[in-house]
């Protein structure tokens, strides 16, 4: 498996909305190791698949940044269904 080229800003994918998965499938299972993997080369504790060129509703979170190897999680097709409060940010 592969490391995946981060994307950044102002990169137009990033922009998009991503597309639901259809089907859990060998692809996705390969894209989310391939995520993994990704994910500790650069800070930060989750990866989205848009930020690997993949305009698709995946994204891999370590909730442990690093020491528990059962704290990854996989999301897909997240959304969210409660929301409150603000946060300004630079």
């Amino acid at each position: 498996m592969s490391v995946l080229e981060i994307l950044r800003f102002p990169n137009s994918i990033l922009r998009k909305k991503a597309k639901e998965v259809e089907a859990i499938d060998e692809r996705i299972h390969n894209l989310a190791h391939e995520m993994m993997r990704s994910l500790y080369q650069e800070p930060g504790i989750g990866l989205a698949a848009p930020q690997v060129g993949v305009s698709e509703r995946l994204i891999v979170v370590d909730l442990s940044i690093g020491e528990d190897p059962d704290s990854l999680i996989v999301l897909v097709n997240p959304e969210i269904i409660v929301k409150e409060g603000t946060i300004k940010m630079d």
